[in-house]
């Protein structure tokens, strides 16, 4: 259901080459290894719940890719893993989780970026994986007879929000699949977490529960400009049901929703059969409630 995240480049300066160095330190003893941790908003270990696939990109220190490979199951479930064999020198390790990445399509830190799949073809997009990013400098600093360990930590961020939407007691010409939409999305993130590129949009896919709600989940890119995404939606004849602004529903519901934190819900409730008016001037809403699912508000407690 969700979109298999691809990396691509600004330039087209071909494949990594397999072999990245020109001497062998296979026989060298020293080991560099990288631990992975990701603890969300809280303090204890969550990166087994979170992450299951990790992609790791080295980079020199004129910023070019030396080295990626996606991690062994193995080292992901120990959450440890060690560097490739590197001559001395300082470089920055990168780490992406639940990406699936293909393509690296240029050897330079600075111009590669992630996107959906479906949205480098030009398809209609409805949602990305849930991402996760880290980044660590690390100096090796060279080989010897001795044997030599050394450890240091990747910190993974969250690099998605999580969209839910619930359309609750739709009349018969809205539909049980009305058409969701979130306008003005960033579809891509780079190597620095920071998510951009041209504003686009999404269509979510819907699931109805045979009863009265209609839902439709998926994530989005980390973007910072809530004031210019919207959520959208449409009845199957048409209708415009809702438009939602992002930062209006945000400041609106501050005390559920921090979109500051790792894992940030950002929850909508659609609900029909009533007269309140969810923001001002919002005519065509009236006989529908904006609001939030109730059991995040039970589930949150604003004063922590």
């Amino acid at each position: 259901m969700k979109s298999r995240l691809i990396a691509l480049s600004l330039s087209l300066a071909g494949l990594l080459s397999t072999s990245c160095f020109q001497e062998d330190y296979s026989e060298c003893y020293n080991i560099y290894k990288l631990e992975m941790s990701y603890l969300g908003d809280g303090t204890s270990e969550i990166f087994p719940e979170k992450i299951n696939r990790v992609e790791m990109y080295v980079f020199d220190e004129s910023a070019v890719c030396v080295s990626s490979t996606v991690l062994p199951d193995k080292d992901v479930d120990a959450r440890m893993t060690v560097l490739p064999p590197l001559p001395a020198g300082d470089y920055r390790i990168v780490c992406v989780g639940n990406t699936g990445v293909e393509n690296l399509s240029s050897k330079d830190y600075t111009r590669i970026l992630f996107a959906a799949e479906d949205y480098l073809e030009g398809k209609t997009v409805d949602g990305n994986d849930s991402l996760y990013y880290a980044s660590v400098d690390y100096q090796i600093k060279g080989f010897s007879p001795m044997i030599y360990e050394e450890t240091r930590t990747a910190h993974f961020a969250s690099s998605h929000y999580d969209i839910l939407v619930e359309v609750v007691n739709a009349p018969p010409h809205i539909g049980k699949h009305p058409k969701i939409e979130l306008l003005g999305v960033s579809p891509q993130t780079d190597f620095e977490n920071v998510a951009k590129g041209q504003p686009t949009d999404y269509i979510m896919e819907t699931v109805h529960d045979g009863l009265k709600t209609t839902t439709a989940r998926n994530n989005i890119m980390r973007h910072t400009n809530h004031e210019d995404v919207y959520l959208k939606v449409t009845g199957e004849d048409g209708t415009e049901v809702a438009m939602i602004n992002f930062a209006d529903h945000i400041e609106r519901f501050r005390q559920y929703i921090d979109p500051t934190k790792h894992e940030c819900l950002i929850p909508f409730r659609i609900e029909f059969g009533t007269t309140e008016l969810p923001y001002p001037g919002d005519e065509f809403c009236a006989d529908i409630t904006i609001t939030i699912p109730s059991w995040l508000i039970e589930l949150v407690k604003p004063e922590f």
